[in-house]
C-alpha cells in the first residue's frame, strides 16, 4: 500500500497541474492594446522687442567724510576757553573759534618788538640828523678849502710879482689854514660814514624789529584757534586748563560738505558706467553716474560717482569707484546721511542701444535660449552682455518678434513639439 501511495501521488499532482495549466488558457482574457497620445510640454514664450535699456549697477559700502583731520596748535600755550561745538559729535561752522589758548606772554613779545621798532626808528632818525650834520659840514669845509687855495695863490702871484726870490713863507702861502681846512673835511667825512653805518645797523634793527612783531602777532593769533572748515568733532582729545603744545591732536574733525561712499564694482559692471579713463584713477570726472543710496532704516539720498580709484583688488577682482553725497547732514533732509552708516547703492549705468531685455529664467545652460517656431522649440545662441538678478540684456542672436521660451524644459531636444500655453503669450 505504501509502494501504490508513493507511485499514485505524484501522478495525482502532475494530472492536476496539466489541467489548471489548460482551463487558464482556455478561460484568459485578451488585453486590448490602449493607444497612446505623444507628451507635448506646454510652455510659455515673449515676443522679442529690441529697445534702449539703461543698467542699474548695485553696490553698498560705508558713508566716510571726504576730508578727516587732526586739529593741533601751532603755538604752545594753556586752555583757557573752549566752545560748546568741541564735543564728540558736535558741528560746527567754517571759522568758528573752538579754543583759546593764554595768550600773555605773545602778548608781552609783541610789545618788546614794537617797543624795539620804536628805539630802531628813533636811531635812524638821530643817524640821518647826523648825517645831514656832517654834510653840511663838509661842504662848509670844501668852500673854505677852495677859499683858502684862491687865497693862497693870489698871494704867491703878488711875492713873484714884486721880484721876491725863493719860496714865499708858509704863512703867506695859507698852508695852516689849508691844513686846518682839509682835517676838518677829513673830520666831517668821518662823522658821515659812522653815522651812515648807524643808519644802516638802526634799519638792520628796525627790520628785525619787524619781523619779530609780525612773528608775535601771528602768536597772539594763533592763540585763537579756528574751524578749518565746515564739519563735526568726531573726537575730542583736550580739556581747559591743560597745556597744549605745536603738532599735538587736539580734536579729529570731519567735513561735512560732502559724503563719500567707497563701491566696489565687478569688473564687467563697471564697463557699464560709462567712465572713460576711470581705471586709471586720478581727479573727479565731470557729471559721473548718478547714483541713489539707501539705509537699512529707509532713509534715501542722492549722489554722483565723481572717480574711480585706479586700481583692481588683488583679492575680489573688483574695482572700487568713489561716490559723492552733498551735504549729508543738512537740517533740509528728512534723515540724515550719517558717517559710518551702511548704505545699499544703484547707479545708472550708460544707455545700451539696440537690445533685447528678456526675464533671466529664459537662460538654458551654457548661457543659450529656446526660441518656439511653429510649434517646435529650437536651441539658440545668443550674445548676452549683461546679467541682472532679474533680466538678462541679449545684443544679438535674436530678431524682432521671435518668440522666446520662458519656460524650463526637461529633456529638450533640438525641434521638439511643443505646446504653447493659451495664457503664456507675454507681449
Amino acid at each position: 500500500m505504501k509502494r501504490a501511495l508513493q507511485i499514485l501521488l505524484p501522478i495525482l499532482v502532475m494530472g492536476a497541474g496539466a489541467w489548471g495549466g489548460a482551463w487558464l488558457v482556455l478561460n484568459r482574457k485578451v488585453v486590448k492594446p490602449v493607444e497612446r497620445t505623444p507628451f507635448h510640454p506646454r510652455v510659455k514664450v515673449q515676443k522679442v522687442q529690441r529697445g534702449h535699456y539703461q543698467p542699474v549697477i548695485r553696490s553698498q559700502g560705508t558713508v566716510r567724510a571726504r576730508m578727516a583731520v587732526d586739529l593741533s596748535s601751532e603755538v604752545k600755550g594753556r586752555v583757557v576757553t573752549m566752545s560748546s561745538s568741541l564735543i564728540d559729535g558736535g558741528l560746527f561752522e567754517a571759522g568758528d573759534i573752538l579754543l583759546e589758548l593764554d595768550s600773555v606772554d605773545y602778548d608781552l613779545a609783541l610789545r618788546q618788538a614794537r617797543a624795539r621798532m620804536d628805539v630802531a626808528q628813533a636811531g635812524i632818525t638821530n643817524a640821518l640828523a647826523q648825517m645831514s650834520s656832517a654834510r653840511a659840514q663838509m661842504a662848509q669845509w670844501e668852500a673854505r678849502i677852495s677859499r683858502e687855495e684862491a687865497e693862497a695863490r693870489a698871494a704867491i702871484a703878488e711875492w713873484k710879482l714884486i721880484g721876491r726870490q725863493g719860496e714865499p713863507p708858509a704863512l703867506l702861502a695859507r698852508e695852516p689854514q689849508l691844513k686846518e681846512a682839509r682835517a676838518g673835511l677829513e673830520s666831517a667825512k668821518a662823522m658821515w660814514w659812522a653815522s651812515a653805518a648807524k643808519e644802516k645797523s638802526d634799519v638792520a634793527e628796525l627790520e628785525a624789529a619787524r619781523a619779530a612783531e609780525k612773528i608775535a602777532e601771528l602768536n597772539v593769533a594763533r592763540c585763537v584757534i579756528r574751524a578749518p572748515f565746515k564739519g563735526r568733532v568726531d573726537s575730542r582729545m583736550v580739556g581747559i586748563g591743560q597745556v597744549v603744545s605745536p603738532g599735538i591732536a587736539l580734536a579729529r574733525l570731519e567735513s561735512v560738505d560732502v559724503g563719500v561712499v567707497r563701491l566696489a564694482l565687478p569688473q564687467e559692471d563697471f564697463e557699464f558706467l560709462g567712465m572713460k579713463n576711470g581705471l586709471r584713477g586720478g581727479a573727479n570726472i565731470v557729471n559721473g553716474p548718478k547714483a541713489r543710496f539707501r539705509s537699512a532704516a529707509g532713509g534715501r539720498w542722492r549722489g554722483q560717482v565723481v572717480r574711480g580709484l585706479g586700481e583692481v583688488d588683488g583679492g575680489t577682482r573688483m574695482v572700487s569707484v568713489v561716490a559723492e553725497v552733498n551735504d549729508p547732514y543738512s537740517e533740509l533732509e528728512d534723515s540724515t546721511l550719517s558717517y559710518g552708516l551702511f548704505v545699499s547703492a544703484e547707479i545708472d549705468g550708460e544707455l545700451i542701444e539696440d537690445v533685447v531685455v528678456l526675464p533671466r529664467i529664459v537662460l538654458r545652460e551654457g548661457g543659450g535660449v529656446h526660441v518656439f517656431k511653429k510649434g517646435k522649440l529650437h536651441a539658440r545662441e545668443v550674445e548676452v552682455i549683461l546679467t541682472t538678478h532679474d533680466h538678462v540684456v541679449i545684443k544679438g542672436g535674436l530678431d524682432e518678434g521671435e518668440d522666446v521660451c520662458l519656460t524650463p524644459v526637461e529633456a529638450f531636444v533640438d525641434g521638439m513639439t511643443v505646446v504653447l500655453d493659451p495664457e503664456g503669450m507675454d507681449e
